[in-house]
């Protein structure tokens, strides 16, 4: 794992532009369901789709509604990854 020295300075309550993988296919008209996150192109990985969604997130509990939304909807995370907070 790579060290981030971002995680001494998150806590529950601080905003986040979180970085998300999901093995399979998001369209960018789910935006509004995942919180605004930008939605990128699918790409292929080792024979799988893989979308990588981008964005600001308020706090932890909307990011777990975000990652909610994606476990309803049955695409697996390979990635969840916080690359700046505010508090930064």
């Amino acid at each position: 794992m790579r060290p981030n020295p971002v995680v001494d300075r998150i806590r529950l309550s601080t905003p986040c532009l979180y970085r998300i993988e999901v093995q399979g296919e998001v369209r960018p008209n789910w935006a509004d369901r995942l919180g605004g996150m930008r939605v990128l192109p699918s790409t292929l990985v080792a024979g799988n789709k893989v979308t990588v969604l981008e964005g600001r997130v308020s706090d932890q509990a909307e990011l777990a509604g975000i990652l909610n939304t994606l476990y309803a909807h049955h695409l697996p995370l390979l990635a969840v990854q916080c690359l700046e907070s505010d508090s930064s």
